[in-house]
């Protein structure tokens, strides 16, 4: 009897140490898609070592609303896609109660996934990358799952100035705060957060308004000032009616609901890119100080 006990408590024992991060993935019942992309990357037997690792997990669904073309590119580029995948596993374990805001946690692949806690809501908001920590401290022997509502892309491989270079949506920003000189700031630690108008946002001006800042830099460097909030505020951290001070140093408006676009003041907010020293918030409007919002605007209609 005492012998079949000792093997009972030595299986339970070796159960136990068995449950890797992977076999965690495989219980939770909404991870298939992270899983079939993990084995094809073939990283599988490695987040099945010694560890310990914290991997952020994105849902199923998480993966379903990525754009098909993106999942396709990833599905047949496996260097990108195990640098996605990589990007979130953290080379260490770290339990929910043991983050913090703008925490910066090292991963795999050598960049950092920035936390934040937001106390917009209650409980408290936790994103990584800004996406949601929707079901956090899953244990395993040689780490923590925590799950979240997004796949972390693209993979912050820059500052926001980077960040906005290399977007094409964003070309007059880039060549407005390159005039303006705000690319040795906002290449800073920061963190900041960047209310970026689209080059249609500009183009919505009232005729001569635009070719009148950038012949003004310091009416030029007040604008975008306006547009830049110090601390990193991703989409789940904008809490409906939160005021947020600028660098210009007058406040924005937020407006954010259960049933329409979340805005900053008049401007409706299209999309949020993660940068090493912030966040990029994509916005359909350009934002003007109300200090100045008559002399751009009124007196060249």
């Amino acid at each position: 009897m005492k012998f079949v006990m000792v093997v009972l408590f030595i299986a339970c024992v070796v159960s136990a140490q068995d449950n890797t991060v992977v076999d965690v993935l495989k219980t939770l019942g909404t991870e298939s898609k992270l899983l079939e992309l993990v084995q094809k990357a073939k990283i599988d037997s490695r987040l099945e070592g010694k560890g310990p690792f914290t991997v952020f997990a994105p849902t199923d669904d998480a993966f379903a609303a990525l754009p098909e073309d993106l999942l396709a590119k990833l599905e047949s580029d496996n260097l990108l896609l195990t640098q996605l995948l990589e990007f979130h596993v953290a080379s260490s374990k770290v339990m929910s109660d043991g983050l913090k805001n703008n925490q910066l946690i090292p991963t795999l692949i050598g960049l950092n996934i920035r936390i934040n806690i937001y106390n917009t809501s209650k409980p408290s908001v936790i994103t990584a990358d800004g996406a949601v920590v929707i079901r956090p401290d899953n244990v395993a022997s040689n780490g923590v799952v925590h799950v979240i509502d997004q796949v972390m892309w693209p993979v912050p491989t820059g500052d926001i100035v980077k960040g906005i270079a290399s977007n094409i949506h964003l070309s007059t920003l880039g060549s407005a705060v390159s005039k303006a000189g705000l690319v040795a700031s906002l290449s800073g630690d920061g963190p900041f957060t960047v209310f970026a108008p689209t080059n249609e946002a500009f183009f919505k001006l009232p005729a001569g308004v635009l070719d009148g800042l950038l012949k003004n830099v310091t009416a030029l460097t007040n604008v975008l000032t306006y547009h830049v909030v110090p601390g990193a505020y991703f989409l789940p951290g904008l809490g409906n009616g939160d005021t947020l001070k600028t660098l210009e140093g007058k406040v924005v408006t937020i407006k954010n609901s259960m049933d329409a676009p979340a805005m900053v003041n008049n401007a409706t907010i299209i999309a949020q890119i993660a940068e090493s020293n912030g966040v990029i918030l994509l916005i359909d409007t350009v934002l003007m100080p109300p200090s100045m919002h008559y002399e751009l605007v009124y007196e060249r209609k």
